[in-house]
């Protein structure tokens, strides 16, 4: 919408001055030198008379034509200014409500106070029946804020101020106070100069106010959390010079504040060694597109180094740009060396498993070769002897309890072979991983009656001992935990070497169970000895179970060949 400067008039008195002195000069004029010459062209008394009348009518026809043009020309200036008027104030009416704006107007001295229909919509009232006066203003404005409000009014007119703008909260009709800014402008004093008329604005700022009062609240409440977080934090420009740190910052490093102001970190706290590894962090979060996340040694006032690990993060400003870093230090010193200790340890636990299980074997070993070389012989031994001794002339009572004799020492052979084999199977040092596996897959099938097959085990080369040892253990205790306590229908076993690494896999379709409670009893000992083998042998080890849903037992294991003795 455009407007137009309306064009320039002069005062009403001057203008209707102007006039009465062009008409009382024009007619002067008239009335003289028009008698004059009627008197000369008037031959006689009675035509001068005619001719004075008709010279009257013309002059009252003139003044009217004349009346008439100077009251069209003042109608016409006066509509047109009415509508330029009307236009500025439609144009500033719309620019009122589109910015919430309200007008008051103030007449010093008097009980009212002039306002638009915005004022009363503002502070949620009828437009139709809202009534402004000083009384109910200074029942409206809040009982906190009416000193400074009426302070501030009075410095203005008295001149002590320059302007007045003042904000503060006004109660809303339907109860509820909101925050409204006002200002207002003297246009008129009296002839002593004093101010007689005020006119000015409300803008309420009800939300503007609430959200700084919320960003405040926010900022308070991360200033507190800074001074009382353990984490060391600084804040720094995009050079690395640092503003501000918290006091575990100083504490930490043994700095103040005050001496921290403004120092670069790479000349306090970051040693040479590290001072590469941090520029390149720096450079990606000038970038903003990175938050910094290292580990490094720091320095601290009195010389020690302390290691800390550091999180960093850009600040932005309201264009996006980055002005600021926020620096997180914490000090892993003693949890590093605690870490340490406790690798060391887990090391050390892992040798010392890793050598009670090679003494297990050797124990197996010699308590097998025991059973089979001593106890096994002599108790074949005796049972030449007893055979032998039935040989000779005997009775019939003392030949049948010599026979029983004999069932009780085959009996106690098999069994003593068995359990030699179960300690340590001879044929898995003599002939390997798949002759043993193959021997107790039989032997369990048969015992129990469930099968138990095996593939992969044929042409399987010899592997390094502790690898054979491992997955025949493996592959036992899973077999034996399926027959006890699954009730399989079935139990499968595969071998399969790839590249140094042999996976095996047992799998049965029994009961199953749920990995978790089985926890504290006898089949979690065995899983955990499953898996510790595994992982000492430098493999890896999984178990998937539920109930119904059978066992499936998964270990690979480094394998390399055995070295030719």
């Amino acid at each position: 919408m455009t407007s137009r400067s309306p064009a320039a008039v002069p005062s009403p008195g001057r203008l209707a001055l102007a006039i009465a002195l062009i008409y009382a000069a024009l007619a002067t004029g008239w009335i003289i030198h028009s008698d004059r010459l009627l008197a000369v062209w008037a031959r006689d008394a009675a035509m001068l008379t005619e001719l004075q009348t008709w010279k009257g009518l013309f002059f009252v026809l003139s003044t009217a034509i004349l009346l008439w043009l100077m009251i069209r020309f003042g109608f016409s200036s006066m509509l047109g200014l009415q509508g330029r008027l009307a236009d500025r104030e439609a144009v500033l009416q719309v620019a009122l409500r589109a910015t919430r704006v309200g007008l008051w107007d103030y007449r010093v001295g008097r009980a009212e106070i002039g306002t638009d229909e915005t004022v009363a919509r503002m502070l949620g009232h009828e437009p139709e029946t809202f009534r402004e006066t000083i009384a109910a203003w200074l029942d409206r404005v809040h009982p906190d804020d009416l000193a400074e409000v009426r302070l501030r009014f009075r410095n203005y007119l008295e001149g002590l101020a320059p302007d007045y703008v003042c904000e503060y909260r006004m109660r809303l009709a339907g109860g509820g106070y909101r925050w409204f800014r006002a200002s207002g402008e003297i246009v008129e004093h009296d002839g002593d100069g004093r101010p007689t008329r005020v006119i000015g604005t409300y803008l309420d700022i009800h939300e503007q106010v609430e959200a700084y009062r919320r960003l405040a609240e926010g900022e308070a409440r991360a200033r507190l959390y800074l001074e009382r977080i353990p984490i060391g934090c600084m804040v720094t420009d995009t050079d690395w010079r640092i503003l501000e740190c918290n006091p575990a910052f100083e504490r930490m490093f043994g700095f103040p504040a005050e001496e921290l102001a403004g120092r670069s970190a790479f000349d306090t706290i970051i040693p040479a060694s590290a001072r590469a590894q941090t520029e390149i962090i720096l450079a990606r979060l000038r970038q903003g597109v990175f938050d910094g996340h290292d580990v490094n040694e720091n320095l601290t006032r009195d010389g020690r180094r302390i290691l800390c690990e550091w999180f960093t993060t850009p600040i932005r400003d309201g264009d996006g740009r980055v002005v600021k870093f926020l620096a997180m230090a914490i000090d892993i010193s003693a949890r590093e060396a605690a870490d340490r200790a406790l690798a060391d340890s887990h090391r050390q636990l892992a040798e010392l498993s890793a050598r009670l299980l090679q003494i297990q074997e050797e124990e197996r070993g010699r308590l097998a070769r025991e059973l089979h070389d001593e106890i096994g012989q002599e108790l074949t031994a005796v049972g030449f002897d007893l055979r032998a001794i039935g040989q000779e002339a005997l009775g019939d009572a003392a030949r049948a309890r010599l026979e029983d004799c004999e069932r009780i020492v085959d009996r106690s052979i098999t069994r003593i072979r068995n359990r030699a084999l179960a300690l340590r199977p001879t044929m898995l040092d003599d002939l390997g991983l798949g002759p043993a596996l193959a021997w107790y897959c039989r032997g369990q099938a048969e015992r129990s009656g469930v099968p138990v097959a095996l593939g992969g085990a044929e042409g399987l080369p010899r592997l390094a001992e502790a690898a054979e040892t491992a997955a025949f253990r493996i592959v036992q205790e899973s077999v034996d935990n399926a027959l006890r306590h699954g009730a399989p229908s079935r139990v499968e076993v595969a071998l399969a070497l790839d590249d140094g690494v042999l996976e095996l896999r047992v799998d049965d379709d029994g009961c199953g169970f749920a990995p978790g409670e089985a926890e504290g009893g006898r089949t979690s000992l065995g899983l955990a000895g499953m898996r510790e083998r595994a992982e000492l042998a430098g493999g890896h080890f999984e178990l998937q179970s539920a109930p119904g849903a059978g066992t499936h037992v998964l270990a690979r294991l480094p394998a390399a060949a055995r070295a030719a003795t």
